[in-house]
């Protein structure tokens, strides 16, 4: 691959979305320069809240500004007019919540002081992070498109920082956290980098190219370097589609690709018209033309430097669960004992078809024979352990392809068949959405809860606190609670969830746009109270241990007071 040019002046003719040009002189840089003194620490509401207490639901269009949006008149590209238009968000009730004993014929609740707490973890998924000012990136495309893009590593810090206070806060705090892939949005090495400095702590700085500064001042615009306080507790992580395809499926990362992600000169993919967004300017503008500012931390990893930059990551535990014969040999899947010295196994799964070359290949799930191997001895010996396993994989069942080796029905098969199996955490869908496997009409033998999550790229921007609770009866419980960035309303975080919010409106390449029947297929998905049964000698096996009592569910997340 060809080095980044060399320091040099330049002229960047630009041409914004309205059709007018300009033209900037700026030094081209091959570095990001040095991070400006005093980076900000942004403040998160009192008292903290999660989706039991309120939650942010999109305002429809009225119809004067749905008329707009069809005709053309409104464009996703003009988010400074979002806000006098009525497109945005409301603070709304929180949701309690729903109870599905499915899974728990006859259930029976424990006594209050014979519970146990078996695992309280954090869930995020596709958090996407985005150099919306690289010469790679699809931003002309209006239906690929965010008006919030550019705000997505202030969003994912919040949320971070908001599960760390609740950590915190609580008698019990998280066990780990797990992350169902989609860390980056173009499988840079600096968006992975920001994903990994906010996940442990540091300075987060989501300028590239040059240091600009569009709002003179610190912390007051979206290339300001900000603190992470990190989340404080184990990780693990998913791979997703978007961590080795060209923008997530958009073909393999070729050295021609790479070598113009590091460079000045918009990228021709073949496939649209690419643009960035001019990171001088106040509102992320659009360019499709001239020169951006090159950065050779822009260049897309590859399995091997993925899987190297994972496992070299700092934060506990150590590799975060891959070890150098991972690397090595390009696996990206994995199983580990998240809490040392408990019968709790995480399986992380890679269902990405990494050497896809289409969207058709790339986007959908994917599992060869030699995982699908794999998997199925693990839960055998994990079955004979006597152990509870929690699955993680970027995509769920439904979204698998049909020219994977092993098919999503192989699949949901066998993790219903090991006793042990209780979730099925993914993302990838970007929304919320909850399913029962195998589907049952009569009172199964077998089965677990697959729940995919929201996104925080895109609107309802959720993560997710999950609890285990032994009931000491032969059933456990299962706490689903969504969590919202506790982000003030002049904050540059709650400015992304208001412009994803809008961005529904206009539909993308996720679904069409009608805003409230897509918050009403969301909501039943947010809040869940998951009733199970267990083999007898199981709820022996676990009653042996020692377990936190405290039940963080109930007595922390459900006692939050509303937010003011």
């Amino acid at each position: 691959m060809s080095p980044p040019p060399e320091a040099s002046s330049g002229t960047s003719t630009s041409t914004a979305n309205d059709g007018s040009t300009s033209s900037t002189t700026f030094e081209l840089d091959s570095s990001s320069g040095e991070v400006p003194a005093g980076p900000a620490v942004y403040p998160l509401v009192e008292p903290p809240y999660t989706t039991l207490q309120a939650a942010w639901a999109p305002r429809a269009p009225s119809a004067s500004t749905a008329a707009a949006i069809a005709s053309g008149e409104l464009t996703v590209y003009e988010h400074d007019r979002f806000v006098e238009l009525g497109l945005g968000v409301q603070l709304g009730e929180g949701n309690p919540w729903i109870e599905h004993d499915e899974l728990a014929p006859g259930f029976v609740a424990g006594r209050p002081a014979e519970r146990r707490s078996l695992a309280y973890l954090w869930q995020s998924a596709d958090p996407q992070l985005i150099d919306e000012e690289s010469p790679i990136r699809f931003e002309a495309v209006a239906g690929l498109y965010r008006p919030h893009g550019h705000l997505t590593t202030q969003v994912f810090e919040a949320h971070v920082r908001s599960a760390r206070r609740l950590h915190e806060l609580g008698s019990r705090g998280l066990d780990f956290a797990v992350i169902a892939g989609d860390m980056t949005d173009g499988s840079q090495r600096n968006e992975l980098g920001w994903f990994i400095d906010t996940l442990v702590g540091g300075v987060i700085d989501p300028d590239s190219g040059l240091d600009d500064d569009p709002v003179e001042g610190p912390g007051n615009d979206y290339n300001d370097p900000f603190v992470s306080d990190g989340l404080g507790v184990p990780w693990f992580a998913a791979l997703g589609n978007h961590e080795t395809l060209y923008n997530g499926g958009f073909g393999a990362l070729t050295d021609e690709l790479r070598e113009a992600a590091v460079g000045v000169d918009v990228y021709d993919s073949g496939l649209f018209v690419n643009g960035f967004l001019d990171g001088s300017t106040e509102l992320a503008e659009l360019r499709t033309s001239g020169p951006t500012p090159p950065d050779p931390d822009r260049v897309p990893l590859r399995m091997p430097e993925i899987l190297q930059t994972l496992h070299d990551a700092a934060g506990a535990p150590a590799g975060h669960g891959l070890t150098p014969r991972h690397v090595a040999d390009e696996v990206g899947y994995f199983s580990t004992l998240p809490v040392p010295g408990r019968p709790i196994r995480l399986v992380v799964l890679d269902t990405v078809r990494h050497g896809a070359t289409s969207p058709a290949e790339g986007v959908e799930g994917y599992l060869d024979a030699e995982q699908f191997a794999w998997l199925e001895a693990i839960l055998a010996q994990a079955t004979a352990d006597l152990e509870l396993v929690i699955v993680v994989s970027h995509h769920r069942i439904a979204d698998f392809s049909s020219a994977s080796p092993t098919t999503g029905t192989q699949l949901a098969e066998a993790l219903a068949a090991a006793p042990g199996v209780v979730l099925h955490l993914t993302g990838h869908g970007h929304s919320n959405r909850s399913a029962l496997h195998p589907p049952r009409t009569a009172s199964p033998d077998n089965g677990y809860w697959e729940l995919m999550l929201a996104s925080t790229v895109d609107f309802p921007m959720h993560t997710r606190l999950i609890e285990i609770v032994d009931e000491r009866t032969g059933f456990l419980s299962i706490y689903i609670t969504n969590l919202e960035h506790n982000s003030p309303t002049d904050s540059l975080a709650h400015h992304g969830r208001e412009l994803a919010a809008a961005k529904r409106a206009f539909g993308s390449l996720l679904g069409p746009g009608d805003v409230d029947a897509l918050w009403a297929d969301d909501v039943p998905h947010q809040n869940l109270l998951l009733r199970l049964a267990i083999p007898d000698e199981l709820r022996d096996s676990l009653a042996t241990l020692d377990w936190p009592t405290e039940i963080e569910s109930e007595q922390t997340l459900l006692q939050l007071p509303a937010p003011p």
